[in-house]
C-alpha cells in the first residue's frame, strides 16, 4: 500500500478528506517526532507539504509532492530537485481571497481611507477632498491564470475595462475585453489607471517592471504586486515614487522579502504594504483551506488511480500546466 506524508497541519475534516480519497497508508507529520518525521519521508511515497530540499533528497521511494501553496519558488529556483519526482500545487484555491485583497487596497487608496484613518485617531471630522472610483477605468493584468481570471471578472463588474497580458495572445477568455502579449507591455502600460501583476517568478518576468516601464504608467495609475516581489525593481520603483509620478502602490511581495526596517518603501503614505498575506495558505481563511485540501483530495485520487494530475510543473517549460482540469 502507498505511504502518504502530510506534512502541514490539518483539522479533523480535511483529515477525512484525505483518507476518503483512496486507498492509501496515511500519517500526518503533526502527530509525529522529529524522529518519526524524517523516517516518514524517507519510506514516503508521496508527500503533501513542502518538505525542504534537503529532506527531500533521503527518500528513497518518493514519487509526488502535491504543494499546499500556488508558487513554485522554493523548488524551481534553486538547484536540488530531484526532476523525476512529479510536482503539483494548489494553484486554483487562491484567486477568490487574493481578489479581494487587491480591491481592498485599490479602494483604499482611491477612496483615501489611510488619510481618513490617520484623521480618526486625531479626531479630526475633514474632507480629504477628491476621489477615484474603478468604475470606467482601464485596468492591465500582468498573468492571465486562475488569480488574474478572478480579478478580470469583478473588475468587468465593476465596470472597469479589462486587458490581460500573457506570453501569447491566443486565447482571451471572456472575462478580460482584451489579451495582450509581453512584447506589447509598454505600451499597454500607458494607456492603464491601474496595473496588477499576478505573475510567477520566472527569467522571462524577473524584473519586468524597472523604472522605464514605470515612468510609461500615467502618472496618477495605481500600481499593484500580488505575484513575486522580483516582478519590480524596488529601488527603482521608489525613485518612481519620490517623484510623485504614480497615485500610489499596493505591495504585498517586494524585493528584499521581507522588507528590511530601513527600507524607503515604508516611509511613503501612498503605498500600503503587507507582509505576502494577500493569497493566505493554511490558518487564516477557512474556505481557502477547502479549496487547497479539495485539490489535494483530488490529486491524490487521481495519482492512486493512476490518472494525470492537476497543476504539475513542466520542467521543460517552467510553467505549470493545467490541462488536467
Amino acid at each position: 500500500m502507498k505511504e502518504v506524508l502530510v506534512l502541514v497541519p490539518c483539522r479533523d475534516r480535511h483529515r477525512q478528506m484525505l483518507r476518503q480519497a483512496g486507498a492509501c497508508c496515511i500519517m500526518f507529520g503533526e502527530d509525529l517526532s522529529p524522529e518519526q518525521r524524517a523516517q516518514a519521508i524517507v519510506h514516503a511515497d508521496a508527500i503533501v507539504g513542502e518538505p525542504e530540499i534537503a529532506e527531500i533528497q533521503t527518500a528513497e521511494k518518493l514519487a509526488w509532492i502535491q504543494m499546499t501553496w500556488a508558487g513554485t519558488d522554493k523548488y524551481t529556483c534553486t538547484s536540488g530537485f530531484p526532476q523525476e519526482i512529479a510536482l503539483t500545487t494548489a494553484s486554483g484555491a487562491f484567486g477568490a481571497v487574493i481578489a479581494e485583497y487587491v480591491f481592498g487596497g485599490i479602494l483604499s487608496l482611491y477612496r483615501r481611507l489611510p488619510s481618513y484613518r490617520e484623521q480618526q485617531k486625531r479626531h479630526i471630522w475633514r474632507d480629504c477632498g477628491s476621489e477615484r472610483t474603478i468604475e470606467g477605468s482601464r485596468v492591465l493584468i500582468l498573468g492571465a491564470g486562475d488569480i488574474g481570471e478572478r480579478l478580470a471578472g469583478r473588475f468587468q463588474a465593476f465596470g472597469a475595462h479589462v486587458t490581460g497580458i500573457r506570453r501569447t495572445a491566443s486565447r482571451c477568455p471572456a472575462c478580460f475585453d482584451e489579451m495582450g502579449t509581453l512584447a506589447e507591455l509598454e505600451e499597454r502600460l500607458a494607456s492603464a489607471d491601474i496595473v496588477v501583476g499576478c505573475l510567477p517568478n520566472t527569467p522571462q518576468t524577473r524584473h519586468l517592471l524597472g523604472e522605464r516601464e514605470l515612468r510609461r504608467m500615467k502618472p496618477d495609475a495605481v500600481l499593484v504586486n500580488v505575484g513575486r516581489g522580483s516582478l519590480i525593481r524596488t529601488d527603482e520603483l521608489v525613485r518612481v515614487l519620490q517623484d510623485d509620478h504614480l497615485l500610489g502602490a499596493v505591495l504585498d511581495v517586494t524585493e528584499p522579502e521581507p522588507l528590511p526596517e530601513d527600507h524607503p518603501l515604508w516611509a511613503f503614505d501612498n503605498v500600503i504594504l503587507t507582509p505576502h498575506i494577500a493569497g493566505p495558505s493554511l490558518n487564516h481563511a477557512p474556505q481557502t483551506e477547502d479549496k487547497i485540501f479539495s485539490i489535494c483530495c483530488d490529486n491524490l485520487r487521481r495519482w492512486l488511480a493512476g490518472e494525470p494530475l492537476r497543476n504539475q510543473v513542466d520542467w521543460m517549460c517552467g510553467y505549470r500546466q493545467d490541462s488536467a482540469k
